[in-house]
């Protein structure tokens, strides 16, 4: 009998344990299918971790500039879809448009470019601004020092590059008697060449962009060696948006405000990769996509998309006057912006104040001095 009731124990033991067993394995699968499921390939939020330092990659921008034959033609390769911009300063969702000016102020031994977003007329956020400087004015390159505005990059943010002793071709251009280069294009008002994209999520944009430029030629500074000789200004310098959904490193009080009180949300982009350099080069093959159709300028397919290299294309500048693209041009126009089919008037532009659309109070200006005007959101 005891032989018999210990078995009887040991198998109900033995059962009791099983049970447990099974039933903890089932509670783990459940836990484990409650677990929430991030789909990369679905378009998902983008983190309000969105630095605006890390989406527009100042030293491999020297790569674009090197290539460059004017500053036309380095505007074009700074928007080229899947290339060095990331950058979304509103937070639309979309890349914005980076706008090229020559400095109106320059000397026999300096020159030099602004990099910047524009809103509309009088809304400038600086990016960064590039100087070159001959030490000699018969030097057929130039000592070449970017530097990003402190508000995006903070303090001290340079790279530099020598090319004093070596044909630069933009270099050339700049030291040369010509008319300066300004930008007749911004927000909502671009080239007839250029198509909006979406912005992706920061890592995925520089995993990208190194692979693009593995070994960039401009180096990293906290000293510059030229930075002392420097003595002309951007005509964008102090200007500024108060109203900007991207985290700065250094910004205003304003612009902390805003950020704070307006955190980032906006969805990136279908899937996890960013449009491929040469998704240009194949529109050449689709005239309904961004062709220019002014039978007065020619239907060169060059001018469909960025070249490959630069001694492909000169540089050949769009038309200012030329379509707007929207909802309302079917060749080619965008994709619809948040809110902007609630605003078409004049020239389409969203109000700086309604959500997700142009930051804005601009400050600063006309070297420092004030002078710049915006609205107030």
């Amino acid at each position: 009998m005891n032989r018999r009731y210990l078995g009887i124990l040991a198998a109900i033991f033995g059962g009791v344990i099983f049970l447990a067993g099974c039933g903890g394995e089932e509670q783990q699968q459940v836990q484990q299918q409650q677990q929430p499921v991030y789909d990369t390939t679905a378009g998902n939020e983008l983190s309000d971790d969105y630095w605006a330092k890390d989406n527009f990659d100042l030293q491999r921008v020297g790569d674009l500039l090197e290539r460059s034959h004017g500053p036309e033609e380095f505007e074009r390769y700074l928007n080229r879809p899947g290339g060095i911009n990331n950058l979304d300063l509103n937070g639309d969702g979309y890349v914005d448009y980076v706008s090229v000016r020559e400095f109106d102020d320059r000397d026999p031994y300096e020159r030099g470019l602004s990099l910047y977003s524009q809103y509309e007329p009088g809304l400038i956020q600086e990016i960064a601004t590039i100087f070159f400087y001959r030490d000699e004015p018969r030097y057929p390159g130039a000592r070449i020092l970017l530097r990003g505005d402190e508000r995006l990059y903070g303090d001290n943010d340079y790279y530099e590059r020598n090319r004093l002793d070596r044909s630069l071709e933009i270099a050339s251009f700049l030291f040369r008697d010509h008319d300066s280069y300004r930008s007749p294009y911004y927000y909502d008002n671009y080239p007839t060449w250029y198509e909006t994209y979406e912005v992706v999520e920061t890592p995925v944009y520089r995993t990208h962009v190194a692979e693009l430029y593995p070994q960039p030629v401009f180096v990293a500074v906290s000293t510059p060696e030229i930075v002392d000789r420097i003595k002309i200004k951007s005509p964008n310098n102090g200007l500024h948006l108060g109203q900007i959904k991207a985290k700065l490193v250094k910004p205003t009080r304003e612009q902390e405000d805003f950020i704070k009180n307006n955190p980032r949300s906006v969805r990136a982009g279908k899937g996890d990769k960013v449009p491929r350099p040469d998704d240009a080069k194949r529109r050449e093959d689709n005239p309904g996509r961004g062709r220019d159709d002014n039978p007065g300028r020619g239907n060169d397919p060059a001018r469909l998309g960025p070249p490959q290299h630069a001694e492909d294309n000169p540089g050949r500048k769009g038309d200012p006057q030329g379509p707007k693209r929207g909802p309302d041009n079917p060749k080619g126009g965008p994709p619809s912006r948040p809110a902007q089919a609630d605003n078409q008037k004049g020239r389409g532009q969203a109000k700086p104040d309604k959500p997700g659309k142009g930051p804005g109070q601009n400050k600063g200006g006309n070297n420092g001095k004030g002078g710049g005007k915006g609205k107030k959101g």
